[in-house]
């Protein structure tokens, strides 16, 4: 059974303006803003739930970021559709992308290893080359069929680090980063690409020598804007991938 008392100390520990968010965004689920519908003016919000406009407006701003709002400039703030809302791909982890789709997510660790910072990774990660990471392969899962390859590089605090028995038990590494680590991946920049699978590739996802594959390269950053993990991903073609432009602009 989940541990309420734990749930309630996380919640409890969470800044203002994230239990505000939170309780926005489960608002919107629970139909009581639908899509497109305004939400009340930042000082109703504010006096709505007892806290201050600059609170409301780090909600908002947090929430526009996750795809949860929009702004339109001069009308307000509005709930996105739930189209939109189900493309984010800031908080969701692979396991909670296979659960939306109604799939039995897996993994299989690969290797997990402290290993020093090359240079190319070093600098996607704003770090000095050399720099303690931890590196994390797996084989990830849908309804028991592999269906892609994770080879993360994770940026942790200073004297914290990751043990097998705890991914395994949690089975979501965001999941754990948050709840065990008080780490909180907040966005992510993706570029996508076709790649051929490699003979070990080919052989871990059970698909031919050369079959085309998705590659997706990936920073993930806290929601204090730093960058905590670089990741590579491969998936089969029939895993089917979903991402969200959140701004763009001509330059």
């Amino acid at each position: 059974m989940p541990n309420t008392s734990d749930d309630k100390r996380r919640a409890a520990e969470m800044p203002l303006y994230r239990r505000l968010a939170a309780t926005l965004q489960q608002e919107i689920e629970r139909g009581r803003y639908t899509a497109n519908a305004p939400l009340p003016a930042e000082r109703e919000l504010a006096a709505s739930f007892s806290v201050s406009r600059d609170t409301v407006r780090k909600a908002i701003r947090l929430l526009e970021e996750q795809g949860v709002l929009y702004s339109d400039h001069g009308r307000g703030t509005f709930a996105a559709p739930e189209a939109v809302r189900q493309m984010s791909r800031f908080l969701d982890s692979f396991t909670d992308d296979a659960l939306k789709r109604g799939g039995v997510p897996g993994q299989r660790i690969l290797g997990l290893d402290a290993v020093a910072a090359d240079m190319a990774v070093a600098s996607l990660l704003h770090l000095e080359a050399g720099a303690p990471l931890l590196r994390l392969r797996r084989l990830r899962l849908l309804n028991g069929t592999p269906v892609g390859l994770q080879d993360s590089w994770l940026h942790l605090p200073a004297g914290q680090t990751i043990r097998r028995q705890q991914l395994e038990a949690k089975g979501s590494l965001y999941r754990l980063l948050v709840e065990d680590l008080d780490l909180h991946p907040s966005e992510c920049l993706e570029s996508l690409s076709a790649t051929a699978a490699g003979e070990d590739e080919a052989g871990l996802l059970g698909v031919p020598a050369g079959s085309p594959l998705l590659a997706c390269e990936r920073i993930t950053l806290s929601d204090r804007r730093q960058p905590i993990e670089y990741c590579e991903m491969r998936y089969v073609p029939s895993y089917r991938y979903k991402t969200r432009i959140n701004k763009w602009s001509l330059g």
